[in-house]
């Protein structure tokens, strides 16, 4: 894909919860190969905006592009098979099941017996010990030990691990570090790099400027279901980038170089 063509455009978009305008005219740009910090306070609107492109909620006007094609339909299993993948820190993963069924879930691999669909647990086994290995899970853990056993971190792994092996191109991560210790957020920091490093689009979102100002290529800032700002981080230093939180999205009159 170009460089220069968005991978997700998204144009003029607005959503109504009924009398509550929860997106305003949103314009914004995504590509391939890139780590963007979305940022905001609680009820900036920037979980509302990634649930859109997640296919949970339906947009009231403006248009959203998917690699050049419009999206006409907005369903969760249409973002999953277009590879959008999203990522928080407390779900998305079952406690009581193995880590390779973990990995597997909703996607578990079958062989046919007599005619008989089972579950191909050996696959399961091979493929996600290989992958997960890869994203920072200890040796001495097994792929069939349930997922209780891991530290946050390492659930991260996991959820990490299975958004590249099944060739997502865009990963979201929503608010990944939440309640993480501080190595583990480093781990999850490293891997978001890596992420973007082979040509995902990587979108971060926290409310933590400064946490992510050092990670993200460039920053979208939000509030009150506007985008505000949408600046480089090679442009705009974060306490730059705070400023404008604090004005309610007034143009800061000096862009301090980082």
């Amino acid at each position: 894909m170009n460089k220069q063509t968005p991978l997700i455009q998204i144009k003029n978009l607005d959503l109504h919860f009924g009398a509550f305008h929860a997106l305003k005219n949103v314009s914004v740009d995504f590509h391939a190969g890139e780590l963007v910090g979305l940022v905001g306070d609680n009820g900036a609107g920037k979980t509302t905006l990634i649930r859109v492109l997640c296919g949970i909620h339906t947009p009231s006007a403006g248009e959203v592009y998917f690699d050049g094609t419009r999206v006409k339909t907005f369903h969760p299993k249409l973002a999953i098979d277009q590879g959008i993948e999203t990522i928080q820190q407390s779900v998305g993963l079952c406690d009581n099941l193995s880590i390779a069924r973990n990995f597997y879930l909703g996607r578990e691999p079958v062989k046919r017996f007599c005619g008989l669909p089972l579950l191909d647990f050996a696959k399961m086994r091979e493929m996600s010990g290989r992958v997960i290995r890869q994203f920072g899970l200890r040796e001495n853990v097994s792929v069939d030990d349930e997922v209780e056993r891991l530290s946050g971190g390492e659930r991260q792994s996991v959820k990490i691990g299975r958004a590249v092996e099944f060739k997502n191109r865009v990963v979201i991560m929503d608010e990944p570090t939440n309640h993480l210790s501080v190595r583990e957020r480093e781990h999850v920091n490293e891997l978001a790099l890596q992420l973007r490093d082979q040509g995902l689009l990587v979108i971060y979102i926290t409310h933590d400027i400064f946490q992510v100002h050092r990670l993200a290529d460039r920053i979208v800032i939000m509030e009150n279901g506007e985008k505000i700002e949408d600046a480089s981080t090679e442009t705009m230093s974060a306490e730059a980038l705070e400023e404008v939180i604090r004005q309610g999205g007034r143009i800061v009159e000096k862009r301090d170089a980082v």
